[in-house]
Formats: structure tokens, C-alpha cells, sequence
């Protein structure tokens, strides 16, 4: 009879967490049409620096994430997505790079770049240049 009761608390208590979640999703977060969005991943994937030394990095090291919608990582050019980021300062930007955040290996996959380099790279994606 206590397992049976001790099961039911649990289960209310997932479902009860599950809801929650579901509840809290998007929270904050714009509503954004199809068309919007695949505005911004076609501007993403099209994107790159003037700069040919870094446009070489970009594409080896920033790209395959920062175009790439399913990777969690901002888009380039999705001045929305970098806005927080931006809001946290660069030296914040720049830590988050070096030892890496979330997903992002630490240096962004470019174990030669400068720190230069990457504040150049952020401002590039994230449209600050």
C-alpha cells in the first residue's frame, strides 16, 4: 500500500514538473514567423568578413555552428540572438570564448587565434563592426 502511494507521489510529481516546464517554455522569447526565421539562416549562412585572413578563420572555426540553426549557438548576423550576449560586455564575450560556454569548445575551435581575432569574429556575427 506505501509503494503504491510513494509511486502516485512521483508520478504526480513528474507530471505536475513536466507542466511546469511546458509552461516555461519560450518564455521571454519572441514569437517568430517560418519566414522570419529562415530570413535569418539564409542570412547566416551567406554572411562573411571582409577581411580574408578572417573570413579563412571564420569559416574553419565559427561557421558550422553560428550558420547552422540546430547548433544552439547565435546566428551571425541575428542581431536579436546577440543582443544578451552583447548586453554582458566583451571581456564576457571574449572569457566565454577562450574557456569555452555551453556547446563551444573552448577557443571556438581555433587554437591559434588572437584575442583580437576573436573580438573581431564576434563583432563581425554579431553585426557590431
Amino acid at each position: 500500500m506505501k509503494i503504491s502511494l510513494m509511486k502516485t507521489m512521483i508520478v504526480r510529481g513528474f507530471v505536475g514538473g513536466f507542466i511546469g516546464l511546458l509552461a516555461a517554455c519560450g518564455e521571454g522569447e519572441p514569437v517568430m514567423s517560418a519566414e522570419e526565421r529562415a530570413a535569418i539562416v539564409a542570412e547566416a549562412e551567406s554572411l562573411v568578413p571582409d577581411d580574408p585572413a578572417l573570413a579563412e578563420i571564420y569559416e574553419y572555426s565559427c561557421y558550422s555552428c553560428h550558420a547552422n540553426p540546430d547548433s544552439g549557438a547565435p546566428l551571425a548576423g541575428d542581431v536579436d540572438a546577440w543582443e544578451p550576449r552583447l548586453a554582458k560586455g566583451m571581456d564576457a564575450l571574449l572569457e566565454s570564448t577562450i574557456n569555452g560556454f555551453a556547446g563551444m569548445p573552448p577557443l571556438g575551435m581555433c587554437m591559434d587565434c588572437s584575442e583580437d581575432q576573436f573580438a573581431a569574429l564576434i563583432r563581425f556575427m554579431s553585426r557590431t563592426e
